[in-house]
């Protein structure tokens, strides 16, 4: 069985009623500007899957002071259609989609982005309908108190570096996955 860990980074959100402004993340909140990906199996760590998203006019201010990115990074990434299908490809039968709070990542950025960019197809089904695990969520996290990724990283002893780039959490969220793997928890 293959664990297929993903993060992506986002526009961010406005806060609430709040109104229009230069603050406003465009073209909408959530918008998924950053996927990576790292797959666990048999407790092997391997990088699968890394790019910027086109798409993004504006960042919220927690973005542009937090995320290692800005607007004009994006130009040379993948659109979110080509990023749809890339995933679709690059699942396998069995998989399990594993993320840092799921409904997040697989709802509220990819289902909601392609919703509104009238995204749809095979590609979308396929990776929505993968299995899926949430270490935010699960029993074994809350037992433990470690419901940040950070938390989860030092309870497992797995480094999290550059934390809030894709990259650097999908590798961490890997990390995690591997080292639960070996010590028979969680997963």
């Amino acid at each position: 069985m293959r664990y297929v860990c993903l993060d992506f980074e986002t526009t961010g959100f406005a806060k609430p009623g709040a109104a229009p402004s230069h603050e406003w993340p465009l073209p909408f909140a959530n918008y998924p500007i950053q996927l990576s990906i790292d797959v666990v199996e048999d407790g092997e760590v391997t990088h699968l899957y890394d790019t910027l998203i086109k798409g993004a006019r504006q960042f919220c201010p927690w973005v542009k002071a937090n995320v290692p990115i800005v607007i004009t990074d994006l130009v040379n990434g993948c659109t979110l259609q080509q990023v749809v299908d890339d995933v679709a490809a690059l699942l396998q039968d069995g998989d399990t989609i594993v993320a840092h709070n799921i409904q997040y990542d697989l709802e509220l950025v990819l289902a909601k982005a392609c919703k509104r960019c009238d995204i749809g197809g095979p590609a979308l089904e396929r990776i929505m309908a993968a299995p899926r695990f949430c270490t935010m969520r699960c029993a074994y996290t809350k037992s433990v108190k470690a419901t940040s990724l950070a938390k989860l990283c030092a309870h497992f002893e797995v480094p999290l570096k550059d934390a809030h780039d894709a990259r650097g959490d999908s590798q961490a969220l890997a990390g995690v996955v591997a080292e639960a793997w070996r010590r028979g928890v969680m997963l």
